[in-house]
């Protein structure tokens, strides 16, 4: 295969009229490269019509591949087009994601100049104009002053269509994951990218320019329901650390993956379900010790320091809001959730090896 300057892979199960934006954003970016580029549509199984009969006729001026098959979830899409492209470097797009025409091109810059693994930027509002077209304005900058990549991608966070990927450092990182692929993470299929990225030391470079947007529309998102998003990130903390090994040089990826349960657990809902409560407590109890300034405020952190993080943490949590308040799911599916993945993990030696074919 002959490469390519970027290819742009983006899973997609129906929502036709936000996956328009998302393919024009797509290729008025690739139109500003000094090199060709490709867009890759994996279409995870959209019933009734594929992807690209419904989408036939749709100009846009890109070289743009469509791929079919049977709905396995939005991580074996990813993967399958990650197997599928060419280009250099990679981004991956959801359908309802947007970037600037300028991103793709000034990534290009930073990563050919700085010889990078990875790069991200800062976040852009959108506003959506005919023709599929797209207008935007700075929204709002993530930090850099992070103190390692593990740091970079669960504290700092930046959102799942913002970093650009050299492809060959990707490809090599996911070829053996130390959380196999599974439909149960699809709420957070982006954060289970990251998750298999921690144990790893790119050379990274922040671009402090509003590229990146998510497009505004009114059709089903998982972030509707947090409940859901939550259960699925427990899920894939909890199998990160039962899988990774406790060595010195993995102290800082389980450290930051223990405060972020302990912060999550933190924002619940004073009454919400004890269950997640305190599995998200034992992710933080196995992992190394916590710093308390990553994990509270100033007066969090003189309190725990005389009481302890886990006692001040429950006192904290008394003034926190009602389940009620926040509530996007009935007592029963939450039930079924927390049921589902609470089934015993399998001891590591014999874990069911990753059903995504090899990259």
């Amino acid at each position: 295969m002959s490469a390519l300057g970027f290819s742009i892979v983006i899973p997609a199960y129906g929502r036709i009229e936000p996956l328009k934006y998302t393919l024009q954003s797509a290729a008025a970016a690739l139109r500003r490269l000094p090199s060709d580029g490709e867009i890759i549509v994996v279409d995870d199984g959209t019933p009734d019509s594929p992807l690209a009969d419904s989408l036939r006729g749709f100009a846009l001026n890109a070289a743009v591949t469509f791929i079919r098959q049977p709905n396995q979830g939005s991580i074996a899409a990813r993967l399958h087009g990650l197997r599928h492209a060419r280009g250099r470097y990679l981004l991956f797009l959801d359908s309802d994601d947007l970037i600037t025409p300028e991103k793709l091109a000034a990534h290009w810059d930073v990563l050919e100049k700085n010889a990078a693994d990875f790069a991200y930027d800062d976040m852009a509002r959108p506003e959506l104009g005919p023709g599929y077209s797209s207008r935007f304005s700075a929204a709002h900058a993530l930090a850099d002053d992070f103190s390692d990549f593990a740091d970079l991608v669960l504290r700092i966070m930046p959102p799942p269509h913002g970093p650009t990927y050299r492809r060959t450092w990707l490809v090599e990182t996911l070829q053996n994951p130390l959380v196999p692929a599974d439909r149960c993470y699809d709420p957070v299929g982006d954060v289970w990218l990251y998750y298999n990225l921690l144990l790893q030391t790119p050379r990274v470079q922040k671009l402090p320019l509003p590229l990146t947007a998510t497009g505004p529309h009114g059709e089903a998102r998982y972030s509707q329901h947090w409940e859901r998003l939550g259960v699925a990130a427990l899920l894939l903390a909890e199998k990160f650390m039962q899988r990774c090994p406790q060595t010195t040089a993995t102290v800082e990826a389980r450290r930051v993956v223990g405060e972020r349960a302990f912060e999550s657990w933190r924002r619940l809902p004073r009454d919400f379900d004890t269950r997640y409560a305190n599995r998200l407590l034992a992710i933080w109890a196995s992992a190394p010790r916590s710093r308390l300034h990553k994990v509270g405020g100033r007066n969090f952190s003189r309190f725990a320091q005389l009481v302890g993080p886990e006692i001040a943490g429950r006192i904290f949590r008394l003034r926190s809001h009602s389940y009620a308040s926040c509530r996007t799911i009935s007592d029963h599916e939450l039930n079924e959730l927390l049921t589902v993945s609470a089934a015993p993990e399998p001891p590591l030696a014999s874990a069911a090896p990753c059903t995504i074919p090899s990259l």
